[in-house]
This record gives C-alpha cells, structure tokens and sequence, in this order.
C-alpha cells in the first residue's frame, strides 16, 4: 500500500504548485511568529485582542512533507485576522516580507480553497499509513464521500 501513499504524495506536491506564493507567504509568517518568544507574545496579544478562541498552535512545516504543509496551514488559517493585527503592530513583521509583503486577502483565500483540496488527501494518507493491510477500498469510498 506504500505505492497508493506515494502516489497521493505526487498528486499533492503537483497541487502544491499551484498556489506555492501563497503557500510561501503564510509559512514566513509564522516562521516569523516562531522564531523568538518576544515575538511569540505580540502575536498571542493579537490574538487576544482579535478574540479568537482557537487553541491550535502555530507550527511550522517541513518541506519534504506536504501534511505538515497541510497543519500549518490549518492552523495559521484560524488567525489571519491577528495576522493582519500584527502588520500593524510589529514593523519588523512587515520588513521580513521584503517587497512582497505580509499574506494578503487572496492568499488566505488561495490557502482556504488549497485546505479543503488537501484535506481529502491528508484523510486518505492517514488510512493508508496506520493500515496494516490493503485499504485500497477504504481510501476509495473516503474519496468519494469527500467530493
């Protein structure tokens, strides 16, 4: 079953294309949130001023890996509103995106539109990988019922 896993792999990383500008704008982000805990607690006060309830935690992906692409995203979707509160409140937060800037409205949409796309799959690769044995079937009907 490893093949039905790497061939969910291919198709993912294909569709990973497709939006990488938004994907890479959100990743710095929260690298940026990530990397010193000063800058940790001036997004948890965004947090808190935006009133977001949410109690995932912002990780980070790794590269070779596209479902922890998937549960960065997951989870940085749920604070864009203290995202955007920070470009107001950190202007080191606005340089580190260079000309570019800080993840627009599209990309968060981009991202929104690519999570429900990936979602199907992280599902499937989770059956695939905590199956000991063929889950072909499974996968198929969990594909199904998701479009």
């Amino acid at each position: 079953m490893r093949c039905c896993a790497h061939i969910l792999n291919l198709v993912v990383n294909d569709g990973l294309k497709d939006v990488h500008n938004s994907i890479a704008s959100i990743r710095t982000a929260v690298r940026f949130v990530r990397s010193s805990p000063q800058r940790l607690a001036k997004f948890k006060e965004c947090v808190e001023f935006s009133k977001i309830e949410c109690k995932k935690l912002l990780c980070l992906d790794v590269p070779t890996t596209w479902n922890s692409t998937y549960m960065m995203l997951d989870a940085a979707e749920k604070f864009q509103v203290a995202f955007e509160k920070l470009d107001f409140e950190d202007s080191s937060y606005v340089e580190v995106f260079g000309i570019v800037g800080p993840p627009t409205t599209i990309d968060w949409e981009n991202v929104r539109a690519f999570l429900k796309f990936l979602k199907i799959f992280y599902e499937a690769t989770k059956v695939f990988s905590t199956s000991s044995h063929a889950s072909l079937h499974v996968a198929f009907h969990q594909l199904l019922e998701a479009l």
